[in-house]
């Protein structure tokens, strides 16, 4: 269950985008699948594109190597210079087709290839300029022959070495293609993987996000349904850190606020209650008590039999009168006249009070030193206070018993506690401390500590009881500090 102020490690959002997140990675991933196949595949198609674009060099540079042996042949056939003008024209055109041939080359065979092919077109050329047009310059018909046969030859290497370039380019090419039809085939399996994986993954985050939310969702309702019913005690239990959680707990916060305010008030009506019980007979009770204890002192001075008699009907009257007094000045609005204090200072006047009347009955207290500790209060009241909280620490200590006053300033609370070494209060006890009539003591009336509640409460501060058997009792004054009377006492 969550703790106020802790913070919200793992939320229903986070979990839903969590979720949801890991549908979008593998929609992403099937996406990045087809984005890279369609990149491999336009790569391996580009590859198709330029070998067979190599194949066509191939083709055209031996096409042209032809067109240069047949303008030969026909210079042969003729047997004259007729054709050498136009077989220049052919020539240059067989270097350019050549030289595509070879920039397209890619491999190093490939290269290698074209520079073979480059170099028989040259020799072809060479040896028909330089041999065969003399020999028919000459007229020597018998060389002429020859010769021709051996251009021939060189056209026919020609052709096998682009044949040889073009299978190897054929065989790559097939291979892209291939390779392409392989991708597009891996991509469209990937695809149908990561969406059917995306649908599977989506269906059963929805299903667990629907039981637990509605599980969740109905342990809330439940809860709000019991404190509509008035149970105020109704708790609701959730494990985790999200938001349900942290509802969980402000609902239970509010249920125990409104517990805690239900108190407050039944409280407050027997306090008004009490208030006007009290001011109604006062008058009508103090009356007969002070007829009473005049007769007794007046029987006392004549020196009656029963001067034991009347000595118990006078302290009796007494606490009477006291009980009155004492529920007079809880059932009426606390009236307080603020000034700067400091706690310990108030804290030391009440120790020194209380040494000089005698009620500490010889115990031994302590006040920590420390820095001031200066509060906006009405000084009498809350020397009232610390005083009735000392006494009951010395009513409930024994002789050697020791009582320890310590005031500090925590951030903007001021915090006095009174903490003795007795044996404790006892359990049952412990929650009713703060209510009229309440008291451990034999003679005590139960109205000091609501008392010192109201006054408390008047000057918008708390005060609480920690007590434990054999281990002492530590009751907490704690104060808001006024910044501003704090300065002033500077």
């Amino acid at each position: 269950m969550t703790t106020e102020g802790a913070p919200l490690r793992s939320t229903t959002g986070r979990r839903i985008l969590a979720a949801f997140g890991a549908v979008l990675v593998l929609f992403g991933i099937a996406l990045s699948v087809q984005l890279t196949t369609l990149h491999k595949i336009g790569e391996a198609e580009s590859e198709v594109a330029r070998l067979d674009h190599a194949k066509h060099a191939g083709h055209m540079a031996a096409a042209q190597v032809r067109e240069q042996y047949i303008h030969q042949a026909h210079t042969l056939i003729e047997f004259g210079p007729g054709h050498l003008g136009h077989y220049q024209i052919v020539v240059e055109e067989t270097n350019r087709a050549i030289q595509h041939l070879e920039s397209v080359s890619e491999t190093a065979s490939d290269k290698q290839l074209a520079t073979q092919i480059a170099a028989l077109a040259h020799q072809n050329d060479r040896d028909f300029r330089t041999i065969v047009v003399p020999a028919i310059t000459r007229g020597d018909r018998e060389a002429v022959a020859k010769l021709g046969d051996g251009l021939e030859e060189i056209v026919d290497r020609v052709v096998d070495l682009n044949e040889q370039l073009n299978a190897d380019l054929e065989a790559r090419s097939i291979a892209a293609r291939e390779r392409a039809e392989s991708l597009r085939s891996q991509s469209v399996t990937w695809t149908i993987v990561c969406f059917a994986l995306a649908i599977v993954l989506a269906t059963g985050v929805g299903l667990w996000l629907m039981r637990t939310i509605v599980r969740r969702v109905e342990a809330l309702r439940a809860g709000a349904r019991r404190v509509g019913s008035g149970d105020l005690s109704a708790r609701i239990v959730l494990e985790g850190h999200d938001e349900f959680a942290e509802l969980a707990s402000s609902f239970n916060q509010m249920a125990a606020s409104l517990s805690d305010e239900q108190a407050a008030l039944v409280k407050s009506q027997k306090l008004a209650s009490i208030g006007q019980v009290a001011a109604g007979v006062a008058h009508e009770i103090n009356n007969p008590l002070s007829v009473i204890l005049g007769y007794t002192k007046l029987l006392r001075k004549e020196g009656s039999a029963h001067a034991e008699e009347l000595q118990i009907i006078e302290d009796e009257a007494r606490l009477c009168q006291r009980i009155v007094s004492e529920l007079l000045e809880l059932a009426r609005p606390q009236r307080l006249e603020t000034s700067a204090v400091d706690l310990a200072e108030i804290a030391r006047e009440a120790i020194e009070r209380l040494t000089d009347a005698g009620a500490l009955r010889d115990r031994s207290v302590q006040l920590l030193d420390g820095p001031a500790v200066v509060v906006s209060a009405d000084a009498g009241k809350l020397r009232q206070v610390i005083a009735n909280v000392v006494v009951n620490a010395a009513e409930a200590t024994p002789p050697s018993g020791t009582i320890t006053i310590d005031a500090k300033t925590r951030g903007d609370e001021a915090t006095l506690t009174v903490a003795d070494d007795g044996p404790g209060i006892p359990p049952e006890v412990q929650n009713t401390l703060f209510e009229p009539f309440v008291t451990t003591k034999p003679k005590g009336t139960g109205l000091g500590l609501a008392i010192a509640q109201a006054i408390v409460d008047a000057h918008g501060g708390r005060i609480s009881v920690e007590s434990s058997p054999d281990a002492g009792t530590r009751v907490s004054l704690r104060l808001p500090v006024s910044h501003r009377a704090e300065a002033a006492a500077r």
